[in-house]
C-alpha cells in the first residue's frame, strides 16, 4: 500500500503596479469614491500608488477588516497579510495565523547584515538574495504572530529556510520564493507543509 504526501498549495496575489499609470489605478472599480478623495492627500506619487494598491488588494480579495492593538489588518472570518516592495504588492490569505514580506534585492551594508543576523545565519549570508531569505523569514514570522518587530532582528528566527521554527513557544512553518529580482517568504502558524503558488494581478 502506498503513502501519499499531500502538499497544500497556498497562492500569493501580487500586483506589479511599478509601470500601470495612477490613474488606472485609481479608477478601478474596486475604489471607491470616498477612498480615492481619502488619497489626496499623498503628495508623493510613490506613496501614493502604495497606498492605492494596497487598498485595491484588500477591497477586491478581503472586503471588511478591522486592525488589532498592534495595527495588523485582522478579518472576521479569514487570515491574511500583505506586504510591499519597491512597486510590488503581494497578499496572502489563510485559515491560519499567516505573515507575508517580499523585499527587493539590492545592496545591503555589512553594519546592517551584522545588526540582522546571527552567528549561524551569518554564516548563510553569501551574497544579497540570500540576505533577504533571511531578512523575510525573520518579517513574516513576526507578521504571522501578528506584532511585527519589537525586538533585535539578530534575536528573531530566520533558519531554517523552507521548513519551521519555532517562535514565543509556536510553531512557524516558512516557504521562500523568488519573482524576478525580488524575494518572498510566507509564514504560517502551523505544521503542515505547503508550496506558493504566485497568482499575477491584471489591472
Amino acid at each position: 500500500m502506498g503513502y501519499y504526501i499531500f502538499n497544500m498549495i497556498l497562492k500569493i496575489y501580487l500586483l506589479d503596479y511599478k509601470n500601470i499609470p495612477l490613474d488606472v489605478l485609481l479608477n478601478s472599480q474596486y475604489i471607491s469614491p470616498m477612498e480615492k478623495e481619502s488619497f489626496n492627500k499623498y503628495t508623493v506619487e510613490a506613496v501614493r500608488k502604495e497606498k492605492i494598491a494596497s487598498t485595491y488588494m484588500k477591497n477586491k480579495y478581503i472586503g471588511k477588516y478591522t486592525r488589532n492593538e498592534n495595527g495588523k489588518p485582522i478579518c472576521e472570518d479569514k487570515c491574511f497579510n500583505l506586504s510591499h516592495s519597491h512597486g510590488v504588492i503581494v497578499l496572502v490569505i489563510d485559515t491560519v495565523p499567516v505573515g507575508i514580506d517580499i523585499e527587493l534585492t539590492r545592496q545591503v551594508e555589512d553594519d546592517l547584515k551584522k545588526f540582522v543576523t546571527n552567528e549561524g545565519e551569518a554564516l548563510y549570508v553569501h551574497d544579497e538574495t540570500s540576505f533577504y531569505e533571511i531578512w523575510t523569514n525573520k518579517e513574516a514570522t513576526v507578521k504571522a504572530d501578528g506584532v511585527g518587530i519589537k525586538e533585535r532582528p539578530d534575536k528573531l528566527p530566520g533558519l531554517p529556510i523552507n521548513d519551521k521554527r519555532v517562535y514565543k513557544d509556536k510553531t512557524y512553518n516558512n516557504r521562500t520564493i523568488k519573482y524576478g529580482d525580488y524575494v518572498i517568504t510566507v509564514s504560517r502558524e502551523s505544521t503542515e507543509d505547503f508550496s506558493l503558488d504566485i497568482k499575477l494581478e491584471v489591472i
